[in-house]
């Protein structure tokens, strides 16, 4: 009887979202797969083949996350006033040229200028395409779904990034190039889906000329600008998952290069196995709930971290932070989509890609400063990290309201 239920539930769920969510979903699937494949082993090749500093290795990675900050406010305006599909069959098509271009310069062992500038343009289009891909999950899926539905598309993003690492682990030991040869295979596979899958989802476009000024004009919006400013808050504490806690477990508590690695898979393992009930959960309870338990999660999973004494304790801190993820993450976005007109979707979600990007960006900074002043006082180190958390889950439970979070499409002149 309890695999029939479960059988009914997933043909339940599978008839909720129509045909071009589900070709988002395998499309994020596949190209995860790809990306994930190459990705970690960007850093080793500059270093080790081409034998250049890890301070260079370190400006290209902050170059190249600045710039695809900036390509997340491009991909949202194009993704508004062009179009969803043109947007993301575009930017695929961009990035199977740019991973072949990639896969060409390591194969020669090109200068590490030329390697760092072709991997700046293949983190530029990939920003770009993500606001579009955000703002067609909105199109397709009712509001009171979306929680959920960012949740699908996350399971299918971190399925693929624990599937990545492995399958380029396996092809390194050919080539750094076939890396990005699998790469731009994924990328041609996903392109193709996208042309004979989906037809556009945008019901209307953004009129008047684009200009600064006028991507910017979000931040009129003064509920959506203090939900983005709670959210630097979070986001700077997501950001010490591969700095500060990554040097504090091998230099402080003291596992091996290996067991980091471990940990960091427990992560993408968890997201998977606790990402759809954890959506459901928090569908049922409220948006802000959802914001307020991610929070508390994080924070109560970092400040743990002081306390362990081992490699166990820290899988157990692990998945607390992940549970904070798997909260924090869908309820975030849909959050983003109710508060959106319908005519900037696309611009919301750019705009607040800036932000998870100043968060990313600020929280290695903040936690090397307190890494540096406090690794001899653990609890003082990770509990300063709690509060900046617990002060966020204070800030959505004030600020945000269920209610007001609901779809705000007839809302024309919101900003």
């Amino acid at each position: 009887m309890a695999p029939m239920r479960i059988r009914e539930r997933v043909i339940e769920t599978l008839r909720h979202y129509d045909r071009r969510f589900w070709t988002l979903f395998f499309v994020q699937l596949i190209v995860a797969v790809g990306f994930g494949a190459a990705m970690p082993f960007v850093s080793i090749f500059l270093h080790n083949v081409l034998g250049v500093s890890m301070t260079y290795v370190g400006v290209i990675m902050l170059v190249s996350a600045l710039v695809a900050a900036g390509g997340r406010i491009i991909g949202g305006e194009i993704a508004d006033r062009v179009g969803r599909r043109p947007l993301i069959i575009g930017g695929m098509s961009a990035r199977v040229v740019v991973f072949a271009l990639m896969a060409y310069v390591i194969y020669v062992r090109a200068p590490a200028p030329i390697v760092g500038g072709v991997f700046v343009a293949v983190r530029l289009v990939g920003a770009m395409i993500r606001p579009g891909l955000a703002a067609m999950v909105a199109d397709v899926v009712e509001p009171a779904r979306r929680v959920e539905a960012y949740a699908l598309f996350r399971i299918g993003q971190n399925a693929g990034w624990a599937i990545g690492p492995a399958i380029g682990g396996f092809l390194v030991a050919t080539s750094y190039a076939s890396l990005f040869l699998l790469t731009t295979a994924a990328s041609l596979v996903g392109l193709l889906l996208m042309v004979l899958l989906t037809d556009e989802s945008m019901r209307a476009a953004e009129e008047g000329q684009f200009s600064l000024r006028r991507v910017l004009d979000v931040a009129h919006d003064l509920r959506f600008l203090v939900f983005c400013g709670w959210s630097v808050l979070l986001y700077v504490v997501m950001g010490q998952f591969a700095s500060t806690l990554a040097v504090f477990s091998t230099q402080v508590v003291g596992i091996a290069e290996a067991q980091l690695g471990i940990l960091f898979t427990v992560n993408g393992v968890a997201v998977v196995l606790f990402q759809w009930p954890a959506a459901r959960l928090a569908n049922r309870f409220g948006i802000r709930w959802g914001l307020v338990s991610g929070c508390l999660l994080y924070a109560l999973g970092y400040f743990s971290v002081s306390m362990a004494s081992g490699f166990p304790f820290l899988i157990g801190s692990m998945v607390v932070i992940t549970l904070g993820e798997v909260t924090f993450s869908p309820t975030s976005m849909a959050a983003v989509a109710n508060m959106a007109p319908e005519l900037r979707i696309g611009r919301y979600m750019g705009f607040f890609g800036l932000t998870e990007a100043l968060g990313w960006s600020l929280g290695p900074f903040v936690g090397g400063i307190l890494f540096d002043a406090l690794s001899g006082a653990p609890v003082a180190l990770w509990g300063i990290i709690a509060a900046i958390g617990v002060t966020a889950a204070v800030g959505f439970a004030a600020t945000t309201r269920d209610r007001g979070m609901k779809d705000r499409k007839e809302e024309k002149g919101a900003l």
